[in-house]
């Protein structure tokens, strides 16, 4: 069975129809209020300006700027909490380095493409 049929001698070739996109209406989206916003946290109390921010469909570039005593248990904690923030506005979250955080929100998703690497010693 032959995949391409031939065409028979004296048929005519009938042009096909196309659509003109410059000819279609463009919907363009009102402005809206969500903007990329850069904030820092020092505190616990802070977080809650964060959650505001995202609700409202912002998205935040966090710098993390805690004190050095028990600062990796005030950052795991931190995180976590964004995490969860995160997921409850549909949004997605990741970290970078030691001490900023990217968060987006309302299906915004994060596609990281920085490989990490393997720690190297005890």
């Amino acid at each position: 069975m032959a995949l391409i049929k031939r065409k028979k001698a004296g048929t005519e070739v009938v042009p096909k129809s196309f659509i003109d996109l410059s000819e279609m209406p463009l919907d363009i989206p009102n402005e809206t209020d969500a903007r990329v916003k850069i904030i820092e946290i020092r505190t616990f109390d802070d977080l809650s300006l964060s959650a505001d921010l995202a609700y409202k469909g912002n998205i935040l570039f966090i710098r993390c700027a805690l004190p050095e005593e028990n600062r990796r248990d005030a950052m795991e904690t931190i995180t976590a909490e964004l995490k969860r923030i995160a997921k409850d506005c549909g949004g997605d979250m990741v970290i970078i380095g030691e001490s900023y955080v990217l968060m987006t929100a309302n299906g915004v998703k994060i596609e990281n493409m920085i490989s990490k690497k393997k720690k190297v010693g005890p």
